[in-house]
Order: C-alpha cells, then sequence, then structure tokens
C-alpha cells in the first residue's frame, strides 16, 4: 500500500498558525491586560495653585535683616566668584536663610547677628581685622566653614592654626580624587572617587590630633580635604578642594550640615531611569559587533538581549523606567507630518514598559532639536537641521502626540526630554503654550551652553524642572563622583540610557554590550547600597517629587526635648535629611511624632514627614 504524503505546505500552516497565536497574545497583553495597569501615582504631579508662595529662602534674610547664616564673597577674585556660581543655590537648596555680603564693595557686619559664617573669599589681608574679629566670634561659640581654599599669607596662616592646620606646604597639590574616611558622605559602597582632570588646587597640609578628617585625596599623601576642628566653644569646618564646580556641591552641602547641632534639610529623595528613544524605530548605526556576538541583527538584539536585561533590572530593584518616544529619525523639519504606518515595535516594548510600573513621555517626532533657524549650535551638533517655522515645530508634535494617544490611551504624557538635551527659548514656549499636558522638562544637570541646562526647581510658567544628572552605560569618574555629590545634597539620582548607545563602536571593542550592561549594573548595585531608602519614580513622579521638595520651607527649633520641624507649604508628605551633630534622635515610633525618621549613616538620618509640624525627641 502505497504511503500518503503530507502536504508540503503544512509547516508552513503551522508556522502561521503559530504566529497568529503569538500576535493575539501581544494583543491581550497590550490591551487587555492594559486597562489593569492603571495605577495612582507614587507622587503626583499638583496643581500649580495648590501652593501658596514662591520658593525662595535666599532672599528671606536680605529682606527681614534675619539670616541664620553670613555668607562672605569677592566679586573681584577669580575663584570666590567661582564658588559664588555654586554656593547661594547650596544654600537656596538647603532652604538656609542667609545674608550675601560681596567683602569688595560692602562692609562686612557684626557676626553676632549669625548662628554661621560662610567663608567664601581666600584674600584675608584685605579684611585682616574682620579675620581676627571672626575668630574670637568662633571662640565665643560661633560655626564657621571655610569652604574657599585661602591664599597663604600671615593672616591666613593664623586662622588656618585656629582649624588645626601645623604645617601648609609652599605649593597647591594636585588632587587625583576623593577618599571618603568616614560616615559623613552617602557613598560609602566605593571609598575612592577619582577626579577626570585633576588640577593644583589643595594645600598641602597637615592637621593636629583634634582634627576629625572625613575626606582625603585617594593617593598614598591622603591629604585633607574635609575636616572639622572644635576652636573653643565653636566650630571651624575646612573645605580642602578648591574645586567648585556644580558637580560637587553635594560636597559643600555636607560640610555645612557639619555646623551646629542639627541641619536638617529638604530633599526629593527619588531616583529616576529614563529610556531616551525608546520606543522608537530600529536604531541606526553599525550593528557589527553585535551580529559577531550574538549572530542577531540589530532589531532581533534589542528584543531578545538588550530588553530582557534592561527590564531585569526593573524586576529586581524597582527600577520605574520613563520612556521616551520618538516616532522616526528623519531629519524632517518641514510639514507636513505623516504617521509612521507600522507600530508594532512601539506597541510591544511601551506596554512591556508599562506593565513593568513605567510610563511614557515625549521625546520628539524626529531627533531634531526644536530650534529655529536662528540657533547657534556652536559647532557642537553641524549634523542637526533647524525647524522652518514655528508652526513646524508645532505641527510635528501635535503628530507625535496623536500617535502616542492612539497607541497609549491611558497614558498622560506628561514628561518632555529635548532631542540631545537642546532646547531653545521658542521651543520651550511651544511646549508651554501649545502643550498644556505637559508639564515636566527633563534635560540635563549640568551641560555646555548649548544645552538646556536645569536646577530642580518650578519655573515661573509652571513648569517643573527634573533635570537629569548621569548618563549611558561607561559611567567614568566623573559621573560616579557626580551622583555621588548629588545623593548628598539633593538624596536624588536621575540617570538616562539612549538605546542606539549600544550601537556606539567609539569605546573601543572591549565596551560591547556585555560590558556596558555590567557597567550599568554596577551602578545600579552601588545606588541600592548607598541610599537603600531612596525611592523608584517615573518622570512625572519625579516632577511631583520636585514640586513638594522647591516650594516647601522648613523653620527648626532645637530644644531640651529634640528637634522640632515647622513646614509651610504643606502638602501632603516632605522629605529631608538630617545631620545630627551633638544629639542622637530618638528612632523609635514614640520619638517621632508628624512622621518618621531612619537612620541612614554615621550621623545622618531621612525624615518623612506626614504632618506641617515634625517633633524628634533627644533619644535617653
Amino acid at each position: 500500500m502505497e504511503r500518503k504524503r503530507k502536504p508540503r505546505y503544512t509547516p508552513v500552516i503551522i508556522l502561521l498558525a503559530a504566529f497568529v497565536m503569538l500576535t493575539v497574545a501581544l494583543i491581550g497583553q497590550n490591551f487587555w491586560f492594559g486597562e489593569e495597569r492603571t495605577q495612582e501615582a507614587a507622587v503626583a504631579l499638583l496643581d500649580n495653585d495648590s501652593f501658596t508662595q514662591a520658593s525662595g529662602t535666599a532672599a528671606d534674610g536680605e529682606e527681614s535683616g534675619k539670616a541664620e547664616c553670613l555668607y562672605l564673597w569677592d566679586s573681584e577674585d577669580a575663584s570666590s566668584q567661582l564658588l559664588h556660581e555654586q554656593m547661594p543655590q547650596i544654600l537656596h537648596d538647603m532652604k538656609v536663610s542667609f545674608r550675601e555680603v560681596d567683602i569688595s564693595r560692602e562692609e562686612i557686619p557684626d557676626y553676632e547677628a549669625f548662628e554661621k559664617v560662610v567663608l567664601g573669599y581666600g584674600r584675608y589681608n584685605q579684611t585682616e581685622q574682620e579675620i581676627l574679629d571672626l575668630a574670637d566670634w568662633v571662640a565665643g561659640g560661633g560655626d564657621l566653614l571655610i569652604a574657599l581654599v585661602p591664599e597663604i599669607t600671615t593672616v591666613s596662616e593664623w586662622l588656618c592654626a585656629r582649624a588645626g592646620i601645623e604645617f601648609v606646604g609652599p605649593t597647591l597639590y594636585e588632587t587625583p580624587g576623593l577618599r571618603l574616611q568616614d560616615e559623613l558622605l552617602l557613598g560609602q559602597g566605593k571609598t575612592d572617587y577619582p577626579i577626570e582632570e585633576p588640577f593644583e588646587s589643595s594645600l598641602s597640609v597637615s592637621l593636629d590630633s583634634e582634627c576629625r578628617v572625613s575626606v582625603t585625596t585617594n593617593d598614598e599623601a591622603e591629604v585633607p580635604l574635609l575636616w572639622q576642628r572644635d576652636y573653643q566653644k565653636g566650630k571651624i569646618v575646612f573645605v580642602n578642594l578648591g574645586i567648585y564646580d556644580k558637580g560637587y556641591r553635594g560636597i559643600y552641602a555636607a560640610a555645612y550640615s557639619m555646623l551646629g547641632e542639627v541641619c536638617a534639610w529638604p530633599v526629593v529623595n527619588g531616583a529616576a531611569y529614563y529610556l531616551d528613544d525608546f520606543p522608537a524605530p530600529i536604531p541606526s548605526g553599525e550593528g557589527q559587533h553585535i551580529e559577531e556576538d550574538y549572530g542577531l541583527s540589530v532589531g532581533d538584539f534589542y528584543t531578545q538581549i538588550w530588553w530582557r536585561d534592561v527590564s531585569s533590572l526593573s524586576e529586581k530593584y524597582g527600577i520605574k523606567y520613563t520612556g521616551m518616544v520618538i516616532e522616526e529619525y528623519s531629519d524632517q523639519v518641514e510639514g507636513p507630518f505623516e504617521s509612521l504606518s507600522d507600530s508594532q515595535r512601539f506597541m510591544y516594548f511601551g506596554n512591556s514598559l508599562l506593565d513593568l510600573g513605567g510610563e511614557l513621555g515625549y521625546h520628539g517626532y524626529n531627533h531634531m532639536p526644536l530650534c529655529l533657524e536662528n540657533f547657534d549650535y556652536r559647532g557642537e551638533y553641524d549634523g542637526y537641521e533647524t525647524w522652518r517655522s514655528y508652526e513646524d515645530m508645532k505641527a510635528s508634535l501635535e503628530e507625535l502626540q496623536e500617535f502616542c494617544e492612539g497607541l497609549y490611551p491611558e497614558e498622560s504624557f506628561q514628561v518632555y526630554v529635548p532631542p540631545s538635551n537642546v532646547l531653545s527659548e521658542e521651543g520651550r514656549s511651544l511646549i508651554v503654550e501649545e502643550f498644556p499636558n505637559i508639564r515636566a522638562i527633563a534635560s540635563l544637570y549640568l551641560g555646555s551652553d548649548v544645552i538646556y541646562e536645569q536646577e530642580y526647581e518650578v519655573s515661573e510658567d509652571g513648569i517643573v524642572e527634573t533635570p537629569r544628572v548621569i548618563s549611558g552605560y561607561i559611567l567614568d569618574d566623573d559621573m560616579r563622583l557626580r551622583a555621588m555629590s548629588e545623593l548628598n545634597l539633593h538624596y536624588v539620582s536621575s540617570h538616562f540610557q539612549n538605546s542606539d548607545d549600544v550601537l556606539a563602536t567609539d569605546q573601543g571593542e572591549e565596551f560591547g554590550w556585555e560590558e556596558r550592561y555590567h557597567r550599568l549594573c554596577d551602578y545600579v548595585e552601588w545606588l541600592d547600597e548607598a541610599a537603600p531608602s531612596i525611592r523608584y519614580l517615573t518622570g512625572s513622579e519625579m516632577a511631583g517629587a520636585v514640586q513638594r521638595f522647591y516650594y516647601v520651607d522648613v523653620e527648626r527649633e532645637e530644644g531640651e526635648e529634640g528637634l522640632a520641624l515647622t513646614l509651610s507649604d504643606f502638602q501632603d508628605e516632605a522629605w529631608l535629611l538630617a545631620r545630627f551633630n551633638d544629639w542622637e534622635p530618638d528612632t523609635s515610633e514614640e520619638g517621632v511624632d508628624g512622621g518618621t525618621i531612619e537612620h541612614l549613616q554615621g550621623n545622618l538620618y531621612l525624615i518623612k514627614a506626614e504632618e506641617a509640624q515634625v517633633m524628634i525627641k533627644k533619644k535617653v
């Protein structure tokens, strides 16, 4: 009997059936479970009129004549000018009422009107008598922060001796990096923080035995960079770093927090992870090393390897990714703008991200920053096209908005990330005036003249500024130091990765995806160890956290029982870091009224205010 043959097309039918079943499963995941995904934001964005006052304690001391701190600087000295670019913002963000005095134009007021003094100039000879008076004020119980490395003169040597310096070398020392010697600074999982471009910035000093050193150079010399010393009834804190960049603000904030019995300041308390160009079409770029390493096309690599690894970090640590959608990679800058016909990639990745608890925001119709023809890129982005008109920029975002709302009808799309972190004044005005659903802009904390650089604040037009601090997979020494610094000022971490960074070959063969992923994991693990209580937030939740941080003000009153905090413009919660220099708080439930307190490390604590008044009692 002749055996019947199976039709040759049977395998094709089986494959088609499997494909149909997979498609149905994906559709079910994307649509049927999408409604169950909706959840209340951990930190909701509030209406702008929820807050009753503009933030800004920096001016309070000027207007009322009362201030906690006197900040002295010299507008005619280059180093003092550099520190002045940072120190007022540090005090402002710590909600310290201070009076600022330019010694080259104003008389130094009576120190007795202040609790603390920040010395932000280094040419002491021109104010010799005032320096002598300052030392007497400290001896009587005042607290002094020497924030700027002074010039070596007879007067400075005299003051430095009171700060515990026994010997000063004749030349400045090239500081290769920081070494954390105690638990002053968060970031102990990594004690050494190299400086990317060191220069001669610090005094080469030796100290007496009464100094308590917190930071030294990270070499054999271990030159002291940050220490404190009691001087009779008062205290002197000395920052011998000599670097006054924005990325070091947390060092100076920690130094200021060493003054007084207790220092408590509001913080953001949030960690955000952004995925730029995600979802997006398959990134352009050479995929030769991907094909060699994995035997996959670029598109399959992103689906099977990259997203598997990136999403595993979310599942392990609770990271809530914010994906920034870009519709296409063309250089089109003139309408009309057509909608992308193939959206399967967007559906899969976007809904997978949402299922992990993340959210989506706008990046752009394409990767052309919102800049008109009059914008000067200053040679940094010569490959970018400028938009032909305001109307064209508007039409491109309207197309992106329609595209996104069609794919993800439940999403609010409250966050915008400028392509390449470049945003012109006209582009920003467009966002505010034409797209009221966008509540926050996430660009960069540090940048060049072309970059849209931000502070953690709410602008006058209501946009919440939520800068990203670090980026990418390589995470060099400079980024590590920046990340550590921001933990110690705002208790914040903000990182972004761009999907096409995986295709970059400028770092060399040794930096394939495995190495890049390893370095990203290393950073995530470091953050989890350095700040285990930090909240993982989406981009809009980060904006809500910044709102609460920015507007809240704090009055601190120390008494025999403990520390009383009174918060103005308090909404539903506020977070503060507090350093207890002279006594230990009671961390039990009975020890705190109006909130909770958690020990972080050393004498540093994290406070959650649940009411406008918080009382923290001394531990008996």
